[in-house]
Order: C-alpha cells, then structure tokens, then sequence
C-alpha cells in the first residue's frame, strides 16, 4: 500500500535514501514494500516504540570492537548534482568534516552532508537540509545524530544521543512553525532501549563503505531512527563501468533494503554504484519510483590525497 506523496518534496526525501540510509534523512516513510527478502529482515528486526523506557543497568557493555577503515579520512568531501529525470534539483554535499573528542576520550568521526535545492526550485520549494553524525573512530558505530530539515514550510529536528556502554539513547524531536523566525511547535523527549553497536541513518552509510564487498553476498546491520530499530540488509549485485561529471569509474553496485517507516517505505527500487576499490566512493544512485526517476550523481571530489584506484585515466 502506497502511502500519500507529496510530489513537490519527492526529490528530497528519495535523497535522504540514498545520503542518510542517508543513506542518506528527510521525512520518514516514502513506499512501502513487501519482498521475501525484506520479510526475512522483518523477522529478525526490533522494532521499539517511544513508550518503551530503556533498561536502567549498571553493568556497562565492553565496546571492543575494531573495523578497519581504509574507506574515508577527515577532509574528504564529494558533491553531487540531484536530477529529478531530466531536471536538476538540487545539490547535496557528504563530508568527514573533522575528528573529535568526546566524554573527554572518545574519539569520532564528525560527518555531515547537506541537501539544497536549486536556485530555480527556491521559489517554489526551498529546501536547506543538513543531518550530521559522529561515528566511533575504532568499531564504527554512532554516538550522536542530529537532523535539521528545512523544507518549504516544514521544519523539523531530529537528536540523539547515544549511550552505547548502557544500552540506551535520548531522544529529541522538534517541529517548528513555518513562520520565521524558528517556535516550537511541538517537541517530544524519550528514551529507548539500543542494541550493541547501533548506527544511525548516515553512519550506516559509512559503516558499508569500510566492509568487503563481494557480489552475491549481503551485509546486515542494525539501524536506529526517530522510535523504532530495525534492521537494514544491502544485496551485493554486480560491478559495472560508468562514467559521471566526476570522471569514469569501476563501481560495484549495491541495493539497499530498508523495511518499516524509519526511513521510508520503498515500493520501488534503488541501486547504489560505489568504487570498487578500498574507498567505495559512492559516485552515482538511480531510483525507478511510483511517480517517475531520480538520479544522484558525484561531480566532484576534494579532499582524498590517496590515488582512487577504480578511477579510470
């Protein structure tokens, strides 16, 4: 059952699939489908609803693990242009802005992407969209998540923080009135349970992009968003040349599979080229969807000091 779309947002929160997974996170909840595939996830997802208090526990998890991360560094920063077929609507932008410290002796990864739509789209729709995510230098998983949309007259925050050694992450969500400046329309706060090493929507992103990718051979994780967990599994289906604004490429190409409405509901299909290399550099993604195509495509790459080797001269 497909649920009400709203076309003028379409391009933005298809975006949020791909940047905020992110993959990229605007508002939650675009198709619904129902393969045999996303069942056997569905069977093995948690789904937790704000009413759910998170265990008070005073045994701390060991958070011992390691994954090597040979994928992105601090400074690496990739633009893409957002094409609704033949249209171009917007700009989105990823980056491993900087290293921080945390609690005093966490260090993470600080990264951030941006959506904006076009100048010619600003005064139909305007759209300023930012999602930030601070991922565990060592075992890759998230320890704080803030999304801030602002889309036309919708305005909303997402935050959380993460306490992965007690289970448990605060929440925070706010709607806006769309009058300026920014007045609560409504915030809610609330607490629920997390699994071991949960990520949020763009850490995951990231997280797949530091593991072996073999065709044929998927990768599972677990995600958090807003009130629910559930689970994510991307297929591996095959490697394939291609040539963006960015130059030509060897990619491998992936298919994200998200069930329930953490991040939306996918009816049709999404495919995702990465490198086919150590980085995995996302370079482009196409969606088929109810109401037509989008595709996002990598233009520029600033920031890698290292030779990409799946590029081709």
């Amino acid at each position: 059952m497909i649920e009400r779309i709203d076309i003028g947002r379409l391009p933005y929160k298809y975006l949020a699939c791909f940047l905020w997974l992110l993959l990229m996170g605007s508002p939650a909840a675009l198709f619904a489908q129902e393969t045999v595939a996303d069942k056997v996830v569905a069977d093995s997802s948690m789904v937790i609803d704000s009413d759910t208090s998170a265990a008070d526990t005073t045994t701390l998890r060991v958070l011992d693990r390691r994954v090597m991360n040979q994928a992105f560094d601090v400074g690496e920063k990739l633009t893409f242009a957002i094409r609704y077929g033949i249209i171009r609507a917007g700009t989105a932008v990823m980056e491993v802005r900087d290293l921080v410290t945390l609690e005093d002796s966490i260090s993470a990864y600080h990264v951030i992407t941006t959506a904006r739509s076009s100048r010619g789209f600003d005064p139909f729709y305007k759209v300023r969209d930012e999602v930030e995510t601070f991922l565990d230098v060592n075992g890759m998983f998230s320890w704080r998540f803030n999304k801030r949309l602002r889309e036309g007259g919708y305005k909303y925050d997402l935050l959380v923080n993460y306490d992965q050694e007690r289970g448990a992450a605060d929440v925070t969500t706010i709607r806006y009135h769309k009058d300026e400046p920014l007045r609560v329309r409504k915030q809610d706060n609330f607490k629920i349970d997390i699994p071991q090493y949960v990520l949020d929507v763009l850490g995951s992103f990231y997280y797949i992009r530091t593991q072996r990718l073999e065709v044929g051979e998927p990768i599972y994780l677990t995600n958090h968003d807003n009130k629910k967990i559930y689970d994510l599994q991307v297929i591996i289906q095959k490697r394939e040349r291609i040539k963006v604004k960015a130059g030509e490429f060897d990619c491998i190409v992936i298919q994200p599979r998200l069930q329930g409405d953490a991040i939306f509901q996918q009816k049709g299909k999404m495919w995702v080229w990465l490198t086919d290399d150590e980085r995995k550099i996302p370079v482009q993604m196409k969606s088929k969807i109810a109401v037509g195509s989008i595709t996002t495509e990598l233009e520029r790459i600033e920031g890698v000091n290292r030779p990409i080797t799946a590029q081709r001269r």
